[in-house]
């Protein structure tokens, strides 16, 4: 009988181990994660129209009531110049700010959401089911890349900030439920969206 307890109390442990977890397990958190992977993935492969972006990190966050965000760091792209002093990569930022004028930044920012809308219209079976009532949000965070010569991170340009912004594509996920469901067709479901930038 004192054998048998061992393994006994062992299985008894295991047991409320595996109960824990299920109770901790989340439909929502997996989908949230598998989107946030495919999103990443999806933005640093995208084969339309050239962003003006390097993506390099995403996040994902849910919260009851609101819904679902997805926040991405999208900094400017450095400007590649090869030319007689051979090649160099950014660091010139009178080049940066001759460059990013407000024409291309309103490209940039088309292109962003262009790529965001043929993500959630191709992946829409990914996003995590929510309430109707609830939003999702893709939020890109733009700004110049940190640039350092010798080790030491250089100032940015006066100019940086003129640059910099952040710019969320949302719907509410009734509308998305309508295009997994087939109700709401894809070029319908674009114009849904709302488009804020700080």
């Amino acid at each position: 009988m004192v054998k048998n307890s061992k393994y006994i109390l062992t299985l008894a442990l295991l047991l409320g181990v595996l109960s824990a977890k299920a109770q901790s397990f989340s439909a929502v958190n997996r989908d949230m994660e598998i989107t946030r992977v495919t999103l990443e993935n999806f933005l640093k492969k995208w084969d339309g129209d050239p962003l003006l972006n390097k993506i390099t990190n995403t996040e994902a966050e849910y919260k009851k009531g609101q819904g679902v965000t997805f926040k991405v760091d999208a900094p400017n792209a450095d400007i590649l110049m090869n030319t007689q002093g051979g090649i160099f990569r950014s660091g010139d930022q009178g080049m940066m700010d001759t460059f990013y004028t407000q024409e291309i930044i309103s490209l940039q920012q088309e292109r962003l959401i262009d790529a965001i809308i043929k993500f959630i219209t191709d992946f829409n079976s990914y996003i995590p089911h929510l309430d109707g009532n609830e939003d999702l949000k893709v939020v890109f965070e733009v700004k110049d890349s940190e640039v350092k010569k010798n080790g030491k991170v250089l100032p940015p340009s006066p100019k940086a900030s003129e640059r910099a912004y952040v710019i969320t594509a949302k719907w509410n996920m009734k509308d998305l439920k309508d295009l997994k469901e087939g109700k709401l067709e894809a070029d319908l479901f674009a114009k849904k969206i709302t488009v804020e930038k700080d």
